[in-house]
């Protein structure tokens, strides 16, 4: 399908942006509104009318200077091509327009200093940077724009090679500034079962069950196979598990009490995509199960305990793509537990 720009809003040439986005509030009722600087960057021009389509929604509730970038390969030279345009909607009292800017970039054939200083000078002043990266991290980590992000987004749902996704993202953060936070919004997909779990066993009765555990399934649509990982490696963070045994279909892990617990991955054909369906841990007597049917707002927790079987609801969250974004650029303290979990991850792959 040929590039359609017409969603992108007004052409522009890339030095004329300042001016033509002043252009933009003189006069009129429209207020200009921006909390931070939200740049996603992308490899090519396919994914540019649904990015625009959900900055337009996420602006309506995260005032931001949105910089969607193209860096796309060419055989023709060098070539910059921008765009600028304002997303708006009426204030409660209907007495005008808040807007937020979006600067539209296509990069054609330039080298990695180029394109970053495209979106260094474009920056909304001192102002914050999130930078969303979709696709697969740079080979060497070479970019003076690591230097100024703030909080670095990107989803390990699309890792093909997750141990190279991984080294990569270690060269990035030892040169990129010592305040930039790493979000993976494929973790955040699994926040609503870590915290259901972590509920399930925050009583006193059942906690000594986690030094006992002897089985851990995860169940995961056939996509999210690094979603399930991410998972286990939380388990395996968390619980201080050491990997002893690798299997085609299994692992099996030590604990500090000196249990030694079975961890299954199970890819489930029929499931949602990019979905956890259903974790099952065992410990003793002791059998829980937390899942979520396709199409429903709760996760169902059925704990059954020495002949015992009692069943509890949480919130199942929103997995959507908007959903994730709020989640991830909601000011807060870096992600410490997923680091952690990060590192344990290293060792399994």
């Amino acid at each position: 399908m040929a590039f359609d720009p017409t969603t992108l809003g007004l052409e522009v040439e890339l030095t004329k942006i300042p001016s033509q986005l002043k252009a933009l509030w003189d006069g009129g009722s429209r207020t200009r509104a921006s909390l931070l600087n939200f740049v996603v960057y992308c490899q090519d021009t396919a994914a540019f009318e649904a990015n625009t389509a959900l900055i337009s929604r996420f602006v309506r509730n995260h005032a931001c200077r949105a910089i969607l970038l193209g860096d796309c390969p060419t055989h023709n030279g060098p070539k910059v091509t921008a765009w600028v345009q304002a997303h708006c909607r009426i204030t409660k009292a209907g007495a005008g327009e808040v807007c937020s800017e979006q600067i539209t970039i296509l990069a054609e054939g330039m080298s990695p200093e180029g394109v970053s200083n495209a979106v260094l000078t474009n920056l909304d002043y001192d102002l914050p940077l999130s930078l969303w990266w979709q696709g697969p991290f740079p080979p060497n980590g070479q970019s003076p724009v690591w230097a100024r992000v703030d909080r670095l987004l990107f989803d390990s749902l699309s890792w093909e090679n997750p141990l190279e996704a991984l080294g990569r993202l270690q060269q990035i953060r030892a040169k990129a500034n010592t305040r930039m936070a790493v979000a993976d919004l494929n973790w955040t997909r699994t926040l609503s079962f870590r915290q259901a779990l972590a509920e399930c066993f925050d009583g006193p009765a059942l906690r000594p069950n986690l030094r006992r555990i002897s089985l851990l399934e995860i169940h995961h649509s056939s996509d999210a196979a690094t979603t399930g990982w991410l998972l286990l490696s939380w388990f395996a963070a968390q619980l201080s598990w050491t990997v002893v045994q690798r299997g085609p279909q299994s692992l099996l892990f030590n604990s500090p009490s000196g249990a030694v617990a079975e961890c299954r991955l199970i890819a489930v054909t029929d499931a949602p995509a990019a979905s956890i369906t259903k974790v099952k841990v065992c410990a003793d007597g002791l059998e829980l199960q937390v899942s979520r049917e396709a199409g429903t707002p709760l996760l169902t927790a059925n704990l059954s305990e020495n002949g015992q079987a009692t069943t509890t609801h949480y919130p199942a969250g929103n997995s959507s793509m908007e959903s994730l974004l709020t989640e991830e650029l909601t000011p807060g303290p870096k992600h410490r537990v997923y680091l952690k979990a990060l590192q344990t991850l290293e060792t399994l792959l």
